[in-house]
């Protein structure tokens, strides 16, 4: 249950981000913003409980994955924010793709890794 709380939490957010940077207008693009901040709040609530549940099996990775998954969210505020001042650069872009990856990659990971702990 909480992990499908988590997984959806995170497509929400992907399509949030993705809508609100492609949008011309700043005022759609805070609505896509405040949009996004209702699903980062439910990403840390779901994933500080899932990381209680798999630090003890792998805590580097689960370390690991809460570091990325708070940079990331931190890369989205300020790619909001630059899209906000019209000056979002393709290399911000690309750190936070690089970021997604890379979150998306050590939580894929972690389930596999302790597949059956917690399902």
């Amino acid at each position: 249950m909480i992990l499908s709380i988590h997984l959806g939490s995170w497509l929400w957010l992907l399509v949030m981000v993705i809508a609100g940077l492609t949008r011309h207008s700043v005022k759609a693009t805070n609505r896509y913003l405040i949009l996004s901040r209702l699903g980062y709040l439910l990403l840390i609530i779901s994933g500080v409980y899932l990381s209680t549940k798999t630090f003890s099996g792998a805590w580097l990775l689960t370390l690991l994955k809460g570091i990325l998954g708070i940079g990331t969210i931190g890369l989205i505020e300020v790619a909001f924010a630059r899209k906000q001042e019209s000056r979002l650069s393709p290399q911000l872009l690309s750190l936070l793709s690089a970021g997604l990856i890379l979150t998306i990659v050590c939580g894929f990971s972690l389930h596999y890794l302790l597949a059956g702990h917690w399902f």
